[in-house]
């Protein structure tokens, strides 16, 4: 179709105020919540204010002006609405053979301008990634496929934090196992959180001690007692500072730490008791001080210097970064580029842009530590103004007590690098809703730098937490769940169903391994991102409930008639390329209700995009197979004996295939024919 009807109608009434009151006005329509109301509804209510006149005067104006359309069988004015009854022959002619020719339906040239980057993941090198930063993942990718779909160049990026202080005590005990040989008996990064719980751990029982040791002057930390905590050294600790003369806060913040700490060793050696203490008796055996030793490879690595720390680092996040790689590929989840935070702190952007701050007296001193003025910021250059904020912000720490750059510093670097180096009019940072302080400080510190046409450019896209029934995330004790566990999950429940089939083995492994995906995968996109996911594997792969097998068992179905009615000798191709010289013949509501779904996904692409809303599209697929499958029930295709019937029933069905098709490319999940 050249214009969408509902677009035409719009354009009409436009046409018509302008004409006749002079005004520009916002057109907005709905759909009817009954049938009986029309196909769509134009509200008159604001129109009528806006220009001075009675709702009943516009309304039979417009009506006049509308219901000589061909598209249009009958215009009703009731209590304020205009409602519009399309023709269904005409309309679905138009549909329906518009959707069939196209190459690739919803494929839109309307985001063209645009050059989109969409940053998404970022997860700390130092594990598996987890289900919290995973929902970033899924919602980023479906954006990215969303504007692609739209027509604007896209690039996604993952920014990799490899600098942060937990990174250090990995790379030490990643180096101590390689070693001695110990080779990882699990998946890479799996491991490699292993490493970080184990080898964190034992750095705070050592920090924790020196510091009791300090503050007491009378704890005597044992060689043998370094790295761990034994019941009596629990005692002994706990008695020492309820005797001391401490003020009580510390004393309560000291034994809440040590508790805390005692419970953490407790739980790795239970969970991974040979790899906990192989790392520790390595530490001890290897390592006099690891406390100065990380202290040592923080400092060597931010300089960058030296070649032999530099290497350690890179072969860890590297391998940690694979094993990221390797789970999002599960999920159809791709980057194009890969972001170091090491790289930026090594280009000498950092130092020149606390320089420019300081400068333009944006930082506010407090010892050695920088803090930017967000507020002060934010209020002089008019950006509270401009973003409707009323609140106070809070100043950003920079740069900390000890003097050095902390990680704001080098993400406002890092959007000037990665804006100008893509040429972006637009930058979407997919991150939770932990960060909208450090973001919004990025974005200040910038507008502080003159670079508010890089600070407009950018959309903190925030989102809420994800859990799984019956399981709470503590990290430091491998108490997380990772999206490859909720993949293996969903898989068990897929093989119940398989196994009931027919199918030979290598069959069932495709099916499932492509219905676990979708299942998590839709699961997670279907909640608005301001929700709380609380993921339930059976409902994530019931057929019965909206999920991902829901929408690809429509499919299989959709495909299926076609097979059967090749197998039927129906001359499917012919009716297909020769869509042109179908005489459509709608029936039955079934058939309507599905057609009008079809026509609207376009539009629904669209509105995803201008409401940063991408779990609308979801939903609608949702409805679209509903719809599908109402129309599978009540409207037989090969069976059906008029032959004009038959032939728009085909083309519905292919159309419906098309339509499905874009969705699942949007939602990133492939189809089958078989399931």
């Amino acid at each position: 179709m050249s214009e969408k009807p509902v677009d035409k109608i719009a354009g009409i009434i436009n046409d018509h105020i302008f004409e006749n009151y002079k005004k520009n006005i916002t057109i907005i329509w709905n759909k009817p919540p009954s049938s009986n109301l029309g196909d769509v509804s134009f509200p008159l209510f604001s129109i009528a204010k806006n220009v001075g006149e009675k709702i009943e005067v516009i309304g039979q104006s417009l009506k006049s002006k509308i219901e000589n359309q061909e598209v249009v069988e009958k215009v009703e004015l009731k209590g304020g609405f205009l409602n519009i009854f399309f023709n269904r022959n005409y309309f679905s002619d138009k549909v329906l053979k518009n959707v069939v020719k196209a190459e690739k339906y919803g494929k839109s040239t309307v985001e063209s301008s645009k050059r989109v980057i969409i940053e998404h993941t970022s997860s700390n090198p130092n594990g598996p990634l987890h289900i919290g930063n995973f929902r970033g993942s899924v919602v980023g990718d479906l954006l990215a496929r969303l504007y692609k779909m739209s027509g604007a160049a896209v690039n996604v990026r993952y920014y990799v934090n490899d600098l942060g202080r937990q990174i250090a005590p990995v790379v030490i005990g990643y180096k101590l196992l390689k070693k001695n040989n110990i080779a990882p008996d699990t998946k890479i990064d799996l491991w490699i959180g292993k490493i970080y719980a184990t080898m964190n751990t034992l750095l705070d029982i050592q920090e924790i001690k020196k510091e009791i040791q300090t503050k007491t002057g009378k704890y005597h930390i044992n060689d043998d007692l370094k790295y761990k905590i034994e019941p009596n050294d629990k005692e002994e600790i706990e008695n020492l500072l309820m005797s001391s003369e401490l003020d009580e806060k510390t004393k309560e913040i000291l034994l809440k730490r040590t508790k805390k700490l005692f419970s953490v060793q407790k739980a790795l050696s239970s969970k991974i008791p040979d790899l906990f203490n192989l790392l520790r008796k390595l530490t001890e055996k290897e390592v006099s001080d690891l406390s100065s030793l990380t202290q040592e490879y923080i400092e060597e690595y931010l300089k960058g210097e030296n070649k032999q720390i530099v290497s350690e680092y890179r072969e860890l996040t590297e391998k940690a970064l694979s094993g990221h790689i390797e789970t999002l590929s599960r999920f159809n989840i791709f980057h194009d580029d890969f972001d170091r935070e090491s790289d930026i702190a090594w280009s000498g952007e950092v130092k020149e842009i606390l320089q420019k701050l300081e400068t333009k007296q944006w930082l506010r001193h407090d010892g050695r530590a920088r803090l930017l003025k967000n507020d002060e910021i934010a209020t002089a250059l008019r950006y509270k103004e401009k973003y409707n904020i009323k609140h106070e912000i809070p100043d950003l720490i920079l740069v900390n007590s000890e003097g050095i750059p902390l990680y704001p510093c080098r993400d406002i670097a890092y959007h000037l690098h990665k804006l100008e180096k893509f040429n972006a009019n637009l930058c979407i940072n997919v991150i939770g809703k932990q960060q909208q302080s450090l973001q919004l400080g990025v974005r200040l510190a910038l507008y502080a730098l003159n670079r508010s046409d890089i600070a407009d450019k950018i959309i903190h896209f925030d989102y809420e937490y994800v859990t799984l029934v019956g399981r709470k995330m503590a990290g430091r004790e491998l108490e997380y769940v990772t999206p490859d566990e909720l993949y293996s999950l969903a898989k068990e429940e897929v093989y119940k169903f398989l196994n009931e089939r027919d199918y030979s083995e290598e069959e069932k492994s495709n099916i499932a391994n492509i219905v676990s995906a979708a299942s998590v995968k839709i699961s997670i996109a279907k909640i608005d991102p301001n929700k709380a996911v609380m993921f339930d594997v059976k409902k994530a792969t019931d057929l019965n409930e909206n999920s991902g097998p829901f929408l690809l068992y429509s499919f299989t179905r959709a495909k299926n008639i076609i097979i059967k009615a090749k197998e039927e000798s129906i001359p499917i191709e012919d009716i297909i390329n020769n869509c042109e010289t179908v005489e459509i013949s709608i029936v039955k509501d079934e058939e309507w209700n599905l057609i009008k779904l079809i026509e609207e996904l376009p539009m629904i692409y669209k509105r995803a995009i201008n409401t940063k809303r991408p779990d609308t599209i979801v939903n609608f697929s949702f409805e679209l197979c509903k719809a599908f499958n109402k129309f599978y029930d009540n409207c037989p295709v090969i069976s059906e004996n008029d032959e004009k019937v038959r032939k728009t029933r085909i083309l519905i069905v292919q159309s419906t295939i098309k339509a499905l098709e874009s969705l699942f490319e949007v939602l990133g999940i492939d189809s089958l024919e078989k399931m």
